[in-house]
């Protein structure tokens, strides 16, 4: 197994050792294994599963259109992406690709487009005209630029256009072509900020224009206090509309009487007939169920009820929408598939077209010097009688189908193209669609279902805790969501692209971030979802390579010129902090940083240690760490006075520090991992020698000392610089604690004394709800040991406060990372830990939980199950037959162990420690009689 040794005199105090006798060991006869049936395993699955979904019972559909991860329901395949939205009385579904990257100007993940149902006849009932228009204004201010007024993300507390300092101002929207406008709503600043009302717009004009060069007022308003302005006008024909302020503010504070600015939260059009958004005529539901991987929502269209079905097929890249009427009258409803972005950046093509009786509407991102991608959707409607022709108009087409009473009707979307380059991906798209039968969507729905009972039943626990399950299994239905073998790997924001431009370009950060995305897939038995991780990192490695050699100066310029005055070094691997994929940069920085190598080998080493998958170390995971290492060979410091080396680094983002604890402690699990996987691989003997010199000669953490408390610090006291020189940063992300958690220095079976020293820095920290730190501080935690019930009701308090209806925990900033705290979820119930497993580690002994077929470390699948504060059974399935190191769950008590179907197992005991051999592909029951 890599790294589960830990080198002890790197360790801060000594050993402290306390056993419990196991005697009188007792072998039995061969069992059968505890551990639930296959069919008991569904059975369980489902009633813990079946109330857990995401719920919505309005159609607000609030940030639907977002700059991070949505908020609304959400589905996928690990390549195509589905965000539930649309409007009262209407429903779309906006479509990503996960490898449906701009490289131009910059590489970033940005939306493709959407199929939309609607009645028929006009514009889309309560359609916004202006949602994703072209915006302009006369001045922004650099933070709320005019597109925030126009992309559909107002709600409570949003500010979106907001100018600079001074009036007059003006807002201007393209919408791309003519449309008929007879209604228009003005959202000031009051309506989102109950406080800010001084900021209401209180003199404007309305105006269009068919060239927007001529102009012609469509309404005025003068004294306006109200916190939304919403009037219809007479119906006009214009491609531009311009609100133009003249008093942007009320004038009533002093703020709005210095500083006016103009503050539009938005600004939205509508058609004729539209006095209004129209009421919902009927009930309104839609959940995420995430038992089954399906959109499913209740509502009126076309002044019909009707019941929708969506989902992804498992392994095609298909959405449908099943609509049925609920009603007793006909309607005509129009499926729109269109291309585009409702936060649209310049230069991208969107076009649209008909074949016959499917619709497709193309996309390709902007040209330059990197490459240009395409993607296309095409639609059907089967089972449908369309009305009329299909039409293509712009950037989309649309049909018009009878939707009659009680009838069925399935709206198939296929999704092509994507990546670098490719060939028009249209008629690929209508080929899936147009293959598409009753029959074999049947059958793809069947294996979507499959898939999910499957994904399911690789592993499950039961902690009798509704808000821990909520999000435990909301956390793996979104990974299982949105990453698959041979696609590429989710990002910060997963594979829901619905704007052009994502915070970060929804790249993939590499100074925790994007690594954090996986920390639990490994215990959950669901270590595959990780290869997309490893296939991306590793197109990085010629990029990486060549920085270590040409770019390091600009790391740290006056540290690396003393060092390398040639501006590198002869090997090694240097990563910026945001790459994307195709080997490309999205975020060009270092930020003082020589660590994010090591960030990303930690997911190599764990693969492993779970798996034991020798072909993925021998032709992946042991040529990168290698390549890691030799860029930590050529970088440390020798100190010959102390015999030790140095490490100099940023442990935070901008500062600089000597032996940054996280970049210590992870080199430590990496060169632990290189030492383990070249004595499996019987090679690089010499090398392994370096390794393990350098490995003995590291630092140990630092430690400080504050208000009276010993506490681990972020680097060598006294040696930070930078714009926070302290040696902890109370309230801050907990990197000084990630040599616990992704490092495995430090865990549960170290010593009480530096686990305590751990839980004094958790506690000074309290930083547990810090936003960065959500992936990876409980974990941290769980790990040293901190006391059961206190960890859990931290969590339960984050989980409460910020989890967002669609299940994922929110925050303005990040993302899909936030699943990575499943990882202290299993840590509370397995650990393992310098070879010895533990079960119910920080369990509360008052509390009933069970788990099945959690993963740990020398591909171990374990069951256990506690009840009334003591283990009822254990069963260990050994993958790849490696000796079994077990705390032995009822110390002091005979201990029975069997093989399943092979009779009994002798084992050794020592301590409170019980070991016994394997072989692969065996399942041991161990019991107390």
């Amino acid at each position: 197994m890599i790294g589960k040794r830990r080198w002890h005199p790197l360790r801060t105090l000594s050993v402290v050792l306390t056993v419990s006798v196991v005697t009188n060991l007792a072998l039995m006869p061969q069992a059968q294994a505890a551990t639930p049936t296959p069919t008991q395993q569904w059975t369980e699955v489902q009633q813990l599963l079946t109330g857990i979904k995401g719920q919505w019972t309005n159609q607000a559909y609030s940030e639907a259109v977002s700059r991070s991860m949505p908020n609304t329901a959400l589905l996928g395949n690990g390549d195509i992406g589905v965000t539930s939205g649309g409007g009262d009385g209407f429903k779309t579904f906006y479509i990503s690709k996960g490898n449906f990257w701009a490289g131009n100007p910059s590489p970033s993940l940005v939306a493709l487009g959407g199929v939309t149902i609607a009645p028929a006849g006009g514009s889309t009932p309560s359609a916004n005209l202006a949602l994703g228009s072209s915006a302009t204004a006369s001045s922004s201010h650099p933070s709320f630029p005019a597109s925030r007024a126009v992309n559909g993300q107002w709600a409570a507390g949003y500010e979106g256009w907001v100018s600079e300092v001074g009036k007059p101002q003006s807002i201007r929207l393209d919408l791309g072509s003519a449309k008929t406008i007879a209604r228009y709503v003005v959202r000031h600043d009051g309506a989102a900020r109950s406080g800010e009302t001084a900021n209401n717009t209180k003199n404007f004009v309305l105006e269009t224009s068919v060239n927007g060069t001529t102009w012609a007022t469509a309404d005025t308003v003068v004294n306006n206090t109200a916190n939304v302005t919403d009037k219809a006008i007479t119906s006009v024909s214009a491609r531009y509309v311009r609100l133009s302020i003249s008093e942007p503010t009320q004038g009533t504070t002093s703020d709005s009487q210095q500083n006016p600015r103009a503050r539009i939260g938005q600004l939205e059009l509508y058609g004729p007939g539209s006095s209004g958004p129209p009421p919902t005529s009927g009930p309104f539901l839609e959940e995420q169920n995430i038992l089954k991987g399906d959109v499913d929502t209740t509502m009126t269209i076309g002044g019909v009820p009707v019941t929708m079905k969506t989902w992804t097929a498992a392994n095609d890249n298909v959405v449908v929408t099943q609509i049925k009427s609920n009603g007793s009258t006909a309607t005509q409803l129009q499926a729109q598939t269109w291309s585009g972005s409702q936060d649209a950046r310049p230069g991208f093509t969107n076009t649209s077209g008909v074949s016959g009786t499917t619709t497709w509407a193309t996309r390709a991102t902007p040209t330059g010097s990197r490459w240009v991608s395409r993607a296309s959707l095409a639609t059907r409607a089967i089972g449908a009688n369309l009305v009329g022709s299909p039409s293509a108009s712009g950037a989309t087409a649309k049909m018009v189908f009878d939707l009659q009473p009680g009838q069925t009707v399935r709206i198939v979307t296929s999704v092509a193209g994507g990546g670098q380059n490719p060939a028009d991906p249209a008629p690929g798209a209508r080929t899936i669609v147009d293959g598409q039968t009753p029959a074999s969507l049947d059958t793809l729905y069947a294996q979507h279902v499959e898939w999910w009972k499957q994904y399911w039943l690789k592993s499950y626990v039961d902690l009798n805790d509704d808000v821990l399950e909520k999000y435990y299994y909301g956390s793996l239905y979104l990974l299982g969501s949105s990453s698959r073998a041979g696609k590429t790997a989710p990002g910060l924001y997963g594979i829901w692209a619905t704007t052009d431009s994502p915070q970060f370009s929804g790249d993939m950060h590499l100074n925790y971030n994007f690594v954090a995305n996986f920390y639990g897939a490994y215990s959950s038995n669901r270590a595959d979802l990780a290869l997309p991780y490893y296939d991306l990192i590793l197109a990085y490695v010629p990029e990486a390579r060549r920085r270590a050699q040409q770019d390091l100066t600009r790391v740290n310029p006056s540290y690396i010129s003393s060092r390398f005055p040639s501006g590198g070094m002869p090997s090694g691997l240097l990563f910026p902090v945001g790459i994307g994929p195709f080997g490309s940069t999205a975020d060009d920085n270092y930020h003082q940083q020589v660590g994010n190598s090591l960030f990303t080998a930690s997911q190599f080493v764990a693969y492993y240690d779970y798996t034991q998958d020798r072909n993925f170390l021998s032709t992946k995971s042991y040529p990168f760490m290698k390549e890691v290492a030799a860029f930590f060979k050529n970088y440390l410091e020798w100190d010959a006075t102390a015999q030790r080396y140095n490490l100099f680094s940023g442990p935070h983002e901008g500062l600089w520090g000597k032996n940054s604890s996280p970049d210590v402690g992870l080199l430590k699990y990496l060169l632990t991992g290189l030492i383990d996987a070249s004595t499996d691989l019987g090679v690089d003997t010499a090398d392994r020698a370096t390794w393990t010199q350098i490995l003995q000669h590291l630092p140990a953490t630092p430690t400080t000392v504050y208000n009276g408390q010993t506490v681990y610090a972020l680097a060598d006291p006294g040696t930070i610089t930078g714009n926070d020189t302290r040696n902890i940063h109370p309230g801050d992300n907990t990197v000084n604690l990630e040599f616990i958690h992704p490092g495995e220095v430090l865990g549960i079976n170290s010593p009480a004394a530096d686990r305590q020293i751990a839980i004094n820095t958790l506690n000074v920290m309290n930083s547990w709800g810090q936003d960065n730190s959500f992936p990876k501080v409980f974990t941290q935690a769980a790990r040293v040991g901190y006391p059961a019930q206190s960890l859990i009701d931290q969590l339960k308090n984050q989980i409460t406060t910020k989890m967002a209806a669609n299940l994922r925990i929110r925050d303005n900033f990040h993302g899909l990372e936030k699943g990575g705290a499943t990882e202290a979820v299993n840590n509370l119930l397995l650990q393992s830990d310098d070879g010895i497993v533990r079960l119910f580690p920080v369990w509360p002994t008052n509390k009933n939980a069970s788990f099945v077929k959690l993963r740990e470390k020398d591909a171990l699948v374990i069951s256990s199950s506690f009840q009334s504060g003591r283990v009822t059974y254990v069963d260990i399935t050994s993958e790849a037959g490696k000796t079994v190191k077990l705390q032995n769950p009822w110390p002091g008590q005979t201990v029975v162990i069997n093989r399943v179907g092979g009779g009994t197992v002798t084992p050794t005991v020592s301590g409170n420690v019980i070991t016994f051999a394997t072989q692969a592909g065996s399942t041991y029951t161990i019991a107390a009689p």
